[in-house]
């Protein structure tokens, strides 16, 4: 590429071009030398990728191959016969571990009306435990999020949170030394409020009650996103039933919705959440390569 070729770097190789995306994102998807696209991130940026690498520009001889891993709207469900303290301590740990900022983190907790108040209550107590501040603290559980524009994001669907739930803890924020959001919790939310259906990417969880187990895995789908999902439940064909109809690229049962592990755990969505590439499986790195056969006769 003429950047590469400018900046001393041989065509072909590049490690990292410095700039926002919105400077070299599409320099580098159009350039008809471009080959393969890896992409994480947002649901927007992939769509937009996705769509601009389908168009073949003068010069280019192949078809652009593309992998994105883009967004998610994550649900832990939680059955009435589940070990109530795991799916709390479950729920705390995957919506505010590294502040919510992970495709995969638990924005979403359905929660059967059997048990509902009572695992309610009790992520609302633990979150109120957790201390955020320097996370260079071992004490810390929680530090800031990553930017100005990210904690502005945060803080403004905190407000629409507070018009489509109740507010159980946090919704307060403090960007004077650093860009530190509360772990909030909102209860009672409608399955088609914004904050269930849209990616905050932050420390933010809504609470939904479901009639049943049908009607949670019901909830769990009503989502454009296809990331990770969680199931605690000590029902044996309800997991089974899990298996097969929540639709999700990550099922996770009786434990949370985050932290897949690479080589043992495949990660990957579908729908909105990307293209289910599966980062860590076997089959990741033949997206990475071109399949030849040579025959010859003798």
């Amino acid at each position: 590429m003429e950047v590469l070729e400018e900046a001393g770097l041989p065509a072909g190789v590049l490690n990292y071009i410095p700039g926002s995306g919105a400077e070299v994102g599409d320099y580098l998807v159009d350039h008809p030398r471009t080959r393969f696209i890896s992409f994480t991130g947002s649901r927007d940026v992939g769509i937009r990728i996705y769509e601009r690498a389908a168009k073949v520009h003068p010069g280019q001889i192949w078809l652009k191959r593309v992998i994105a891993e883009m967004g998610g709207k994550d649900a832990i469900v939680v059955d009435k016969e589940a070990d109530l303290e795991l799916a709390a301590q479950s729920i705390v740990a995957s919506a505010f571990g590294f502040s919510g900022q992970k495709c995969s983190a638990c924005s979403r907790a359905i929660i059967v009306e059997d048990v509902y108040d009572q695992v309610l209550s009790r992520v609302v107590e633990l979150t109120k435990q957790l201390n955020v501040g320097d996370p260079a603290e071992q004490a810390t559980f929680m530090g800031p999020v990553i930017d100005q524009n990210a904690y502005n994001k945060i803080m403004e669907y905190i407000e629409i949170g507070k018009q489509e739930g109740r507010l159980m803890t946090g919704g307060e924020g403090d960007d004077a030394k650093g860009f530190f959001i509360q772990p909030t919790v909102f209860a009672d939310v409608d399955p088609n409020a914004r904050i269930m259906q849209e990616e905050i990417f932050g420390p933010v969880v809504a609470f939904a009650k479901a009639r049943d187990f049908d009607h949670a895995l019901e909830i769990a789908n009503n989502t454009e996103y296809g990331l990770t999902g969680a199931v605690i439940s000590r029902n044996r064909a309800n997991l089974e039933k899990a298996r097969h109809e929540f639709h999700v690229g990550n099922l996770y049962f009786n434990r949370g919705c985050t932290g897949a592990i690479v080589g043992y755990q495949p990660f990957g969505g579908f729908n909105m959440s990307g293209t289910d590439s599966k980062a860590g499986g076997p089959d990741y790195l033949i997206l990475h390569m071109q399949a030849k056969t040579v025959s010859e006769m003798f």
